[in-house]
């Protein structure tokens, strides 16, 4: 046996619907804000570890360029050294 709704039971229904639909939208809304937020959040974030990363690199960069720098002097260094270990070598007391 079915029951049968009234037009005054089916309006009292969707109002009930309208209200539930009204509660999830704005949920969605408070969602939504929450994430824009968030969002902005991650991107001032990131933009500080870029900003970071970037001065590490910088950083770095110089260093290398000292390293570099001390090992050509060393190899030129090292160069002059065995040019007059050859030429000790040369003389008559080690021929």
């Amino acid at each position: 046996m079915a029951e049968e709704v009234t037009l005054n039971q089916l309006g009292t229904m969707i109002e009930g619907l309208r209200g539930d639909v009204k509660a999830v939208a704005e949920g969605h809304g408070v969602i939504r804000s929450e994430m824009k937020q968030m969002k902005t959040e991650l991107l001032e974030k990131i933009e500080e570890n870029n900003s970071a990363i970037k001065w590490v690199a910088k950083d770095l960069g110089g260093k290398i360029e000292g390293v570099r720098e001390k090992v050509d002097k060393l190899d030129e260094r090292t160069g002059r050294i065995e040019d007059k270990l050859d030429a000790h070598m040369r003389q008559p007391a080690h021929v």
